[in-house]
């Protein structure tokens, strides 16, 4: 038996995945949780075989979870399973140390059959995602040369209602979004732009032309 634990601040997402993987005989949902902090302490307890999270979570992000994992060398492996399909989020999920990475219109088999090599000490990334990280790792060295810190679309969409002065609120209004995903992406941009507070974020973003 594998033993999942479930990380998504959504219900209705954690309900969905329980139920499609409930009936497999192969699989064993031993826990859920809703926040990154929570997450990170049912690793530990609960000693999964492989934690299946979000991306996007109050607290610590899932890469962030990752990381944690990692350094502090559990025997859990992470499935990342979200709606998030930018180059950068895939890349830092790799570099995270991320066993595989799914987005959530995966169906039953898809998310079975990359427990199943995971579990197996393997890497499960579907195809799609293989041509976005091949693209990443190609690309990268690119990156890096590019004085100007990298931005996914979205969050440079982000970067410049907040430079606006627009709420979470209103971003979250605008976009569809819960002001939960606005905020981990303030978290997200502003810890690439290396700035502590909003005021030094709109400063550098109008220094550096980045909006």
């Amino acid at each position: 038996m594998i033993k999942v634990l479930i990380a998504d601040d959504h219900s209705l997402i954690r309900k969905g995945v329980k139920t499609l993987l409930s009936n497999n005989g192969q699989v064993s949902i031993i826990g859920e949780s809703t926040d990154g902090y929570e997450t990170l302490e049912e690793v530990r307890k609960l000693k999964p075989d492989v934690l299946i999270t979000d991306i996007s979570m109050p607290g610590l992000t899932g890469i962030e979870i990752t990381k944690k994992i990692v350094e502090e060398k559990l025997d859990t492996r992470v499935l990342i399973l979200t709606t998030y399909f930018d180059e950068e989020y895939i890349m830092d999920s790799y570099e995270a140390g991320a066993s595989g990475y799914l987005p959530k219109t995966s169906s039953e088999d898809q998310i079975l059959a990359a427990l199943l090599k995971i579990n197996s000490q393997e890497t499960y990334y579907s195809e799609e995602v293989m041509e976005v990280l091949s693209k990443s790792i190609f690309n990268k060295s690119k990156r890096e040369k590019d004085p100007k810190p990298s931005l996914t679309e979205r969050e440079t969409e982000m970067l410049k209602e907040l430079v606006e002065g627009s709420t979470n609120k209103e971003i979250a209004s605008k976009f569809f979004i819960s002001t939960r995903t606005v905020d981990a992406h303030r978290r997200n941009i502003m810890k690439k732009l290396n700035v502590n507070n909003s005021a030094q974020l709109v400063k550098y973003s109008i220094e550096n032309k980045l909006v």
